[in-house]
């Protein structure tokens, strides 16, 4: 059942009886003893869940006095404030259940950590959801903090860990900021003001249905309205910070304004804080969660741009909290460009980004400069995004606050994502190495998958890619620009003169390698010696030190007024700030006007490239109406003196082995072991797999229609066809829920199986999109529906062979926790429709050649038939 929300007053610490109970987390954390105690609650909760498994497990032996200590006294607490005297016990539990159990992962050397794909719950999507209270582990096991530790052969391998913030947390404790992860901590924080003035600019309606079933049918309007009351907030902090006597009271114009115009201090609410989170905090929707399996299941926005907590450090002028129109714009731009090119090279299944839900406005505004951008009058918004987690790549080096290290650039989905963005010249280099590895009309580079060594090696640019725990789904995309001669449209492109004033602006040892490189001198410079292009390089400086935009951007100038080579003041590098495309520009005049009635992400969405660049001269498939398959592939023939035994190896015999070229030393793997990636490995090895086209119909009477290829025929008398839809998951459900397909079946026990062939492929394949319940398939493809004779969904026209069924059973294939995760459709044919010109009168079958039917392999790839031959069993002939 769906999550129902709760008034504060009702909000439940405990529960001991219930086996799968709803949590809620209170507004105002004064009201249970402190944010600190409510921390030692959800700790306690998941404890007292998981206690009779921690019971029967060998490692929890040498706490099971402990154990025992806390199962006694846990349900003789009469408030929340008496866990604390049970603190050191739930600590000491839940480290050691964390470390031996849940958060355990035997590899703690290779990227991505593919293990910690198991945490993904509560959500139809595979990214990691944020650390919790639940995720607690004795800090020593997580990182050395400079030497205060020293447990690195027990390190947990991974930043997916609770960081407490210290229960006499003074004034600093958060860094809050870019910077050392280990210097933050993460933290439950409540007090968050409701925005009177919010609104929401832009919304990604669609992929907020999928990720939240609970909006599944909600309109457009109502998703909105839903989107206010989960997370347009403003933090304690920043309140204080935007209110008379703040810092940022006059910087918003609000000195002569009362607060409560745009704050209302009445309606509150709580989130997590995360470590290197800064302006960003995690929001469960309607305040609830579950705790299954020992993991936190809830739904997660995670909301950038509410300020900062009232313990952080904000000493630093540009550690505003806030978030601007146009930075937020520019990421929105760059996640959605990113994620098509991923989608278009087809690597969603190794490299993923964080994609929005929705921009906000919070109603606020500058009226002056913005000390972190240097721009003025800007419009303050929140960005909500997917739920996501941080990198922490070592027990004792630097974590800089989720920036990839080296070790995530060199390999896996981080060396994916940037072989990618190199081909396509796109980068969030400080200095783009691209451009040394010159190519005569492209600023895009195309590199083999498993290149090594070159460009796809030199990491010297220093990319600024920010991913999770598991170093394979990245976010926070300001930083990205896109070359001149970038194959991506034009409008995502800068000028070739933004270049070269950026090549002026860089650091010397960045001018310095232009210089040294002849063909790229000669590109920027328009000078063929290195002397003659030193000479241009001074004088160009020196032009660009008299435009006052340029100075303001700049770091420092020296005594004559020549702007020093260095980062710019409020960018991390000149690239970015000098940045012209059109986009950008597009970006900047939005956010100058403060417009947020234009269609962002309509606008965005209808200039992202529709086709992937080919590595080579693209090769264009066969027309449909051309293809013949090759009749027979024949059986070689016994040569003089051979065995006349018929095989399709010439000279086998029965007793002769045939061996794989590839050997026969296996690798063993259960599906726990694989993972989520069970699902990869199985429909790559059980192939080829048939589809097939199933349509259905509500009992509304509308139609729909969807392929699955977990399907066959289970007998002939009575002829019998079955198929397995998987169960969708999402949001706050804890078991998902059903396919449209299977839904309907549900009301009807009826439904029509077709089999797909190459002539249709393209219409058939298109109705496994996302879409809502309701909506028509056939509609939406271009599939043509026809009557059906015994049953009431309709026929496909173009199906060469069409299945009336009925159903006979509904097998619900559950996993170890109980929980439905596909169920198998089972039906008897009662009628067969057969295209006349594939049927054979003659043998009363179906002639494959006309059929040309079409099947799935693994990840996107479909498979036609080739060929065939005749192999007889042993007692029969050919």
């Amino acid at each position: 059942p769906r999550m129902m929300s709760r008034p504060d007053n009702e909000v439940m610490w405990r529960e001991l009886k219930a086996p799968n109970p709803t949590f809620s987390l209170p507004s105002d954390f004064k009201s249970c003893g402190g944010r600190y105690v409510w921390e030692l609650c959800m700790m306690a909760q998941l404890l007292w869940l998981e206690r009779k498994k921690m019971k029967g497990r060998k490692c929890f032996e040498k706490i099971s006095e402990i154990l025992r200590k806390f199962c006694e006294e846990y349900p003789k607490l009469k408030e929340p404030k008496d866990i604390l005297l049970l603190e050191n016990h739930v600590r000491s539990l839940i480290s050691c259940y964390n470390l031996e159990f849940r958060l355990n992962i035997r590899d703690k050397i290779s990227w991505p950590r593919q293990e910690l794909d198991r945490m993904c719950v509560s959500a139809p999507y595979p990214i990691l959801p944020p650390q919790s209270p639940l995720d607690y582990i004795e800090e020593s096991k997580g990182w050395s903090a400079f030497g205060q530790f020293n447990s690195k052969e027990n390190w947990v391998g991974h930043g997916l860990w609770w960081k407490s913030l210290p229960k006499d947390a003074k004034k600093n404790s958060l860094e809050n900021a870019a910077g050392n992860a280990m210097n933050d901590c993460d933290c439950l924080e409540d007090n968050f003001c409701k925005l009177k003035k919010a609104s929401v600019i832009t919304a990604d309606y669609q992929l907020l249905r999928e990720d939240f079933p609970e909006l599944y049918d909600k309109t457009d309007v109502q998703i909105e309205k839903w989107l206010l009351e989960n997370c347009a907030y403003m933090s304690e902090g920043q309140v204080g910070r935007i209110s008379k006597g703040g810092d940022h009271n006059c910087l918003l114009g609000l000195e002569a304004k009362d607060i409560d115009d745009y704050i209302d201090s009445e309606k509150k609410t709580s989130a997590m804080r995360l470590r290197s989170g800064g302006r960003a905090a995690a929001f469960l929707t309607n305040k609830q969660y579950k705790i299954i399996n020992g993991k936190l299941v809830a739904g997660i926005l995670d909301v950038k741009g509410v300020g900062t907590h009232k313990l952080a450090d904000t000493s630093h002028p540009k550690v505003t909290g806030l978030l601007n129109y146009a930075d937020a714009i520019r990421e929105l731009i760059f996640q959605r460009l990113i994620q098509r090119i991923i989608e278009l090279e087809g690597k969603q299944h190794c490299v993923r980004t964080v994609k929005f839900y929705a921009m906000i406005d919070t109603g606020l505004s500058y009226k002056g400069v913005n000390p972190a951008t240097g721009w003025k009058n800007e419009k303050c918004v929140l960005s909500v995004r997917q739920r996501n987690s941080r990198i922490l790549d070592s027990y004792d080096g630097f974590n800089f606050s989720g920036v990839c290290p080296l070790q995530i650039l060199k390999k896996g989905a981080g060396k994916e994502l940037r072989r990618l963005l190199i081909k396509y010249g796109v980068s969030a280099e400080f200095f783009p190495r691209a451009l040394l590895h010159f190519t005569k009309d492209s600023d895009g580079v195309s590199l083999p998958i498993n290149a090594s060594g070159g460009l796809i090696d030199d990491l010297e640019g220093v990319w600024n890619l920010q991913c999770d725990a598991t170093g394979s789904t990245f976010m926070d995309f300001t930083d990205f620009y896109v070359l001149p001669n970038s194959p991506l449209p034009k409008v995502f492109r800068m000028t070739e003169s933004a270049l070269r004033d950026c090549i002026y602006l860089e650091r010397k040892p960045f001018v310095e390698l232009v210089l040294a490189s002849p063909k790229l001198r000669e590109r920027i410079f328009e000078e063929k010696t290195e002397e003659g292009a030193r000479k241009k390089y001074l004088s160009g400086l020196a032009k660009l030190s008299k435009d006052p935009k340029m100075i303001e951007a700049a770091h420092k100038v020296d005594e004559k007024g020549i702007i020093k080579p260095n980062k710019p003041k409020y960018c991390m590098c000149w690239f970015m700030e000098l940045d012209d495309s059109d986009m950008t520009n597009w970006g900047m005049s939005i956010a100058k006007t403060h417009n947020t009635r234009v269609d962002i992400l309509g606008y965005i969405d209808s200039v992202l490239p529709t086709d992937p660049i080919a590595d080579v001269d693209p090769q264009l498939g066969p027309d449909p109406k051309s293809i013949k398959l090759t009749q027979q592939l024949l059986l070689p023939r016994p040569a003089d003196g051979e065995s006349t035994h018929i095989a399709y190896h010439r000279g086998w015999v029965p007793g002769k082995q045939q061996l794989p070229p590839h050997g026969i030393e296996t690798i063993s793997k259960t599906p726990a072991e694989l993972g989520r990636g069970v699902y990869r490995f199985l429909i790559s090895c059980v192939v080829p797999r048939p589809i097939a086209l199933v349509s259905t119909i509500s009992s509304k009477g509308v139609c729909n229609l969807a392929p699955y290829s977990y399907f066959g025929a289970m007998g002939h008398s009575p002829a019998t066809v079955c198929f397995a839809p998987c169960r969708n998951r999402g949001g706050n459900e804890k078991d998902g829920y059903d396919k449209d397909t299977l839904k309907n079946i549900k009301e009807t026990k009826q439904f029509v199986v077709h089999i797909m062939s190459d002539w249709f492929v393209d219409v058939a394949n298109h109705t496994c999109g996302p879409f809502l319940y309701g909506e028509d398939e056939f509609k939406i493809s271009g599939a043509t529906p026809i009557p059906s004779k015994h049953v009431k969904p309709p026929r496909v026209a173009e199906s060469a062979v069409q299945m009336e069924c009925e159903l006979v059973k509904l097998v619900e294939i559950k996993d170890d926790e109980g929980i439905a995760k596909s169920t198998i459709v089972i039906g008897n044919i009662v009628c067969f429709h057969v295209h006349k010109g594939v049927y054979d009168e003659k043998t009363g079958t179906v002639k494959l050649e006309s059929l040309r039917p079409i099947s799935r392999m693994g990840g996107n790839t479909y498979a036609q038939s080739a060929g065939w031959f005749d192999l007889p069993r042993p007692d029969r002939k050919v």
